[in-house]
């Protein structure tokens, strides 16, 4: 089995090589089969990220949540390793860029959300046992495990869902993962 890096970085050349115009429909028809779903539409509380080039983009979930009244929180850098949910109201106005030049919340009375329903999660590559292999900062993994009660859900494209990822025991997997082609559900985060 080829080694993490070697995935990451085959994964990070096919991305460069999409034809943004396919990319774009791929990251509407991912996220429109994301929001179609129970997971989606019985959450009180979404966090989606705001996504760096390559990564498929998340937004029209907050569009959709917002319209549904529920509550959206992206995630803030707090320290090294460590980031925190917080909400935000507009995606234009509530996001600047900030640490790893990645758009985050900005100003110093937005609202750490303790409890969140779903959790939408990037990856460099899925597997299909529910495995994510992220860009190596660990911050997600992190994140996951503060936030066991939650439905995490991985977002990506068709092509960055592999059959096998190699793991460790830091590694934390999803509930769910959605692109563009397939939907799988895979069982909650102690049920493995």
């Amino acid at each position: 089995m080829k080694d993490k890096q070697q995935i990451r970085a085959e994964i990070k050349a096919v991305l460069a090589a999409m034809d943004p115009a396919q990319a774009a429909r791929s990251a509407s028809d991912a996220t429109s089969t994301l929001i179609a779903q129970r997971e989606f539409t019985d959450a009180r509380s979404v966090m989606i990220f705001v996504p760096s080039p390559g990564e498929i983009d998340a937004r029209q979930i907050a569009r959709a949540a917002w319209s549904s009244g529920k509550r959206v929180a992206v995630p803030k850098i707090r320290a090294p390793g460590v980031m925190d949910a917080i909400e935000i109201h507009s995606l234009d106005t509530d996001l600047a860029p900030g640490t790893m030049n990645i758009m985050e919340p900005v100003g110093n009375n937005l609202k750490v959300l303790g409890e969140l329903d779903l959790i939408v999660a990037p990856a460099m590559a899925f597997d299909r046992r529910g495995n994510r292999l992220g860009r190596g900062g660990g911050y997600y993994d992190r994140f996951i495990d503060e936030h066991t009660g939650s439905l995490i859900c991985g977002l990506g494209f068709s092509e960055q869902l592999l059959n096998e990822l190699p793991i460790e025991p830091h590694d934390r997997p999803v509930n769910m993962i959605v692109t563009n082609n397939e939907l799988l559900r895979l069982p909650r985060n102690g049920d493995r």
